[in-house]
């Protein structure tokens, strides 16, 4: 989900690229917020695009912008945002490739506002409710992941450890490993009583646990 961002009195004013990156994200938030809303106290079926985008202050016109449909506004698949990708990540020496891939995705993470524990808690229940939303988002999961595994693939290469036989598998080793990360980085984040740490924090604990109990195996 979008983040919502205020400009801190220390920082410099936003460029006009920034100002209207930021009118962006908000008006996603605020479709994606109302649209799940709406849909928890309602149900899928009876709620319109027309009362999502009249919730959030927008025009229909405004939502198809930003999302294909209610189901989308719902699991915040936006297409002003794409998904997570690591096309641009390149093969540092020195620099182990889990740790890149994983501070990419935690930078990437921290331009992004999952809302509060109670609207992650909404969304789930909805997912519950409606099971053609869940196998929609695992099917974006699926997509992002096997982008991932193509990804790293190429990072392997270009580390030139790994035998090229070997490569694939050592990339979806990687894939699982960094998506039992997120999961972990997710929950604990969930969980937290007070949200004063931001997911990116979580991210980072949640990456020294899962590999020093690895160790300790």
């Amino acid at each position: 989900m979008p983040t919502i961002e205020s400009p801190t009195a220390t920082e410099a004013p936003p460029s006009g690229t920034g100002l209207r990156e930021r009118k962006k994200r908000e008006t996603a938030t605020a479709i994606e917020m109302a649209a799940v809303d709406l849909v928890a106290r309602l149900g899928l079926a009876d709620v319109t695009v027309e009362a999502i985008s009249a919730q959030a202050g927008v025009t229909s016109r405004t939502f198809f912008n930003y999302y294909a449909g209610k189901e989308d506004a719902v699991l915040g698949h936006s297409r002003m945002f794409p998904p997570p990708s690591l096309q641009r990540l390149e093969f540092r020496p020195g620099v182990a490739i889990l740790d890149a891939v994983i501070d990419a995705l935690r930078d990437e993470f921290a331009a992004f506002d999952f809302g509060t524990k109670e609207f992650q808690a909404k969304r789930r229940a909805i997912l519950v409710a409606h099971p053609n939303l869940l196998v929609s988002s695992f099917q974006a999961l699926d997509g992002i992941e096997v982008d991932f595994a193509l990804q790293i693939e190429r990072l392997l290469g270009d580390e030139g450890v790994v035998p090229a036989a070997e490569r694939s598998r050592e990339a979806w080793a990687l894939v699982m490993l960094v998506g039992g990360v997120l999961r972990l980085a997710m929950h604990s984040w969930s969980q937290e009583e007070q949200s004063g740490h931001p997911l990116s924090d979580h991210v980072d604990i949640a990456r020294a646990t899962i590999l020093a109990a690895a160790r300790r195996e």
